[in-house]
């Protein structure tokens, strides 16, 4: 095998895991106590770019295998990218989600709300490992 291959592999690997924890951890700060609004707000606005860059590293790593496989489509491709895909459409829809709590200063709906989208994501997320075509 082609050690770029083994390379981008272990990254694009690493980086799953990465997001697996960063999920977990995204799930911790918004089910836990805050003796303030603003430490609510600030924790997650500190939290979700570095969030954001583990999509796209996992994006960009996952493209980059794709062109070391010359590009030949297989069933858990297009698994992984349809995975990919409900996270991303589903972390924005949590982003617009919070955008309006802090608006309208109402948590309890986006916190419930949260439970519901991670523990989504983190299916889509062990999804293709778990399913082989």
């Amino acid at each position: 095998m082609d050690k770029n291959y083994e390379l981008f592999l272990a990254v694009h690997l690493y980086t799953l895991y990465a997001s697996g924890f960063l999920m977990t951890f995204y799930f911790a700060l918004t089910q836990g106590d805050f003796k303030t609004e603003f430490d609510f707000v600030r924790r997650i606005r500190v939290f979700l770019p570095i969030y954001y860059l583990f999509l796209a590293l996992i994006f960009f790593t996952g493209l980059l295998l794709l062109a070391l496989n010359h590009f030949t489509m297989r069933g858990d491709f297009w698994l992984m990218i349809a995975a990919w895909l409900g996270i991303f459409a589903l972390a924005i829809f949590h982003f617009i989600l919070f955008k309006r709590a802090r608006r309208a200063r109402q948590y309890k709906a986006f916190r419930w709300m949260s439970v519901v989208i991670l523990l989504t994501e983190l299916v889509l997320l062990l999804l293709p490992f778990y399913l082989k075509f």
